[in-house]
């Protein structure tokens, strides 16, 4: 992530720094928002919720990182490719990795954009 942003010419402060870190830490486990903070204020006490909030916003709006809106929080998502989350009874959500099912993937995105005329950013699928 911190290449990106160097790519993308943003200043790295220590908080972004720190924020990369963090999500490079959590990615695996689809964080909120409030579990990003909070690992975030572990490390780093004086950063404020807007702090975070608007880097996280950044790093969304670059298209470094994904977010979604599942039971009522914001989650984030650093895994690009289009693949199935599972949302387990437990309040994780995982990636499911298999090569079939993102071939299908693939094949829906291309029929919506053809047959349905409409521009994919991101295909979001999540199972509980």
């Amino acid at each position: 992530m911190e290449r990106k942003l160097k790519e993308k010419k943003i200043k790295i402060t220590p908080q972004r720094l720190e924020l990369t870190r963090k999500l490079e830490e959590l990615k695996n486990t689809h964080p909120s928002f409030n579990e990003i903070y909070k690992a975030m204020k572990a490390t780093h006490p004086n950063v404020s919720r807007s702090t975070v909030h608007e880097n996280l916003k950044l790093l969304v709006e670059l298209g470094i990182i994904q977010n979604f809106h599942y039971k009522g929080e914001i989650h984030y998502e650093m895994n690009p490719e289009p693949h199935v989350n599972l949302a387990e009874s437990s309040g994780t959500i995982r990636d499911i990795k298999n090569h079939e099912i993102r071939k299908h993937l693939e094949e829906i995105e291309k029929i919506i954009e053809k047959k349905e005329k409409i521009k994919i950013k991101t295909l979001l699928v999540i199972v509980e």
